[in-house]
């Protein structure tokens, strides 16, 4: 029994020793010499060792327990000992077993996983070699027993889009409500495909002060985005902002207040994404950062739900159109545009990684900032800078040759 009780605490010591094992450790394994890289084979398939593991656990305790049930059987026939015995007996050989070859074990391993690992992988190999072919029984079977006591049900496929329109169909009549709920539909698949970096609004359109302001300085130059910005004390980063369009007049006197936490997300994040976290966190605006940490932008839960519900109005936050068709084939568009949006209104295929606006765009073929002159092709279109100034730029879009292109 003392020999049983030193195997299952080796079978025990080394799964609660492998399997707590990070990343770093996993990586550490090739240099631990022969029995580290053993090790290393063992889990590249876990559920293999699991089960050979589990099955020499489960084989070493029936053997325990059926020795001490025969040991302790005798004992209570002997007339020298007794039943008191007997149960004495039966109870400290169940006690041991736990302690000795559960607890103790694991809570050594779990102090030196790595070395432990290390030592017991050449004898743990051997003895899973040994067991290798009923292993797949043994796991066939603890699956079924899985899936009898705790069935794992498995989600069904999400909704397709086109049962959902569908659905909107049968469900009204008014073809006005209809057009709207479409659109709403169509705001909502986009907002999953969008990355924050196309929505949010540029940093030099923001409205930033590092100390509060008065109210008649927020009710004479009113916000665009409808936030003001509270910086930190370096001017950098934004760390607060408060809603000054929703608040009444006489609210603006306490404008501290008012003034909430804001989160911060990195430019690649979708605009879905942003929108659930606004919503977990209870904030109102999500500030756009880049790899470095630096400040780019930032985005409300306003507008977010403004181009869920309203998708096909191409304006900025001041009323004006975005896109404007000039003629056939002839677009104006603010540099602002994201080049998405436009690729998508011009009914082409082009896909520039690492660029979000039209601007920016622009402004990566030239490699300097957009200037009045520069031009850019995108697919079959020539962008050409009309006006760039502080508050805002301007591009002509058109298809068709150019001089470059004639022969």
């Amino acid at each position: 029994m003392g020999i049983l009780i030193m195997f299952s605490a080796l079978f025990s010591g080394s799964e609660a020793a492998m399997f707590s094992l990070t990343k770093r450790n996993l990586k550490r394994l090739t240099r631990g010499g022969v029995g580290g890289r053993i090790t290393a084979k063992m889990l590249r398939d876990p559920e293999h060792l699991l089960s050979a593991v589990l099955f020499w656990n489960l084989l070493i305790n029936m053997t325990y327990f059926a020795i001490a049930a025969i040991v302790g059987t005798r004992l209570e026939n002997n007339v020298d000992a007794g039943r008191t015995v007997a149960i004495a007996f039966t109870i400290v050989s169940l006690l041991s077993i736990i302690f000795f070859s559960e607890m103790l074990p694991k809570s050594v391993a779990v102090l030196a996983p790595l070395r432990i690992s290390i030592m017991l992988g050449p004898p743990l190999s051997l003895a899973v070699r040994m067991v290798g072919p009923i292993v797949p029984l043994v796991t066939a079977v603890n699956q079924a027993a899985s899936r009898l006591v705790w069935p794992s049900f498995k989600p069904e496929p999400e909704i397709d889009l086109a049962d959902i329109e569908r659905a909107i169909n049968l469900g009204t009549d008014d073809a006005a409500l209809l057009q709207r709920e479409r659109m709403a539909l169509q705001g909502l698949v986009e907002i999953a495909e969008t990355r924050v970096g196309e929505l949010m609004r540029p940093r030099n359109k923001l409205w930033m002060c590092f100390a509060t302001v008065d109210a008649q300085h927020v009710l004479d130059a009113m916000p665009a985005s409808g936030y003001l910005m509270l910086t930190d004390s370096t001017g950098d980063m934004i760390t607060h902002s408060a809603g000054v369009r929703t608040l009444r007049p006489s609210q603006l006197d306490d404008l501290s207040s008012f003034f909430e936490p804001v989160i911060y997300v990195p430019w690649s994040a979708l605009v879905s994404q942003v929108l659930d976290r606004l919503n977990e966190e209870h904030r109102s605006v999500a500030v756009v950062v880049n790899e470095f940490g630096e400040l780019l932008g930032a985005v409300s839960i306003d507008a977010i739900m403004r181009n869920i519900l309203a998708p096909r109005q191409q304006q900025d936050p001041l009323g004006e159109v975005v896109i404007q068709e000039v003629g056939e084939n002839h677009f104006l568009v603010s540099g602002l545009v994201s080049v998405r949006a436009l690729t998508k209104r011009l009914g082409i295929d082009a896909t520039e990684d690492g660029v979000n606006t039209v601007a920016g765009y622009i402004q990566r073929n030239n490699e300097r900032l957009p200037r009045v002159g520069d031009t850019a092709r995108l697919a079959g279109f020539l962008l050409t800078v009309l006006e760039a100034e502080d508050n805002g730029i301007w591009i002509d879009i058109v298809e068709g040759e150019w001089e470059e292109d004639l022969p």
